[in-house]
């Protein structure tokens, strides 16, 4: 985890509709220092994303109004938005589920639950150091 603190301050966006996996949110602004903005739907995730400056999405598959895959397609196609790294975070660990995330334009991706040392290895590795 000390890798990460090159990362303090850096904003991530967190598009997660489940409360108890919210929690990651305030585990990641403890151990790490960063700074991280909670959607509680794709849609709000397109939104935020649009309006505010992350260096990095976490992004669940399954929320409703609109679901990662589809939010994720909706980032990439705004302008400017082709290098913003996304992660899906998910539960969905079936082969080819990580590919399906590859194919809708995420950067990587990682299993619920979340192990702290992979997010953060993760985050780490898309993100560039302060």
């Amino acid at each position: 985890m000390a890798a990460v603190k090159e990362y303090a301050g850096a904003r991530i966006l967190l598009a997660e509709d489940n409360e108890d996996n919210q929690l990651v949110a305030s585990r990641v602004r403890k151990n790490a220092g960063l700074q991280v903005d909670l959607a509680a739907n794709g849609r709000q995730a397109v939104d935020m994303a649009a309006n505010g400056r992350y260096d990095l999405v976490l992004m669940d598959i399954q929320m409703p109004e609109m679901d990662g895959m589809e939010a994720t397609r909706a980032i990439r196609s705004m302008p400017g938005f082709a290098d913003l790294p996304i992660v899906a975070m998910t539960a969905h660990a079936m082969s080819g589920d990580r590919e399906l995330s590859l194919k809708a334009g995420m950067n990587d991706h990682i299993n619920k639950p979340i192990n702290l040392q992979e997010l953060f290895s993760t985050l780490a590795r898309w993100m560039k150091k302060r």
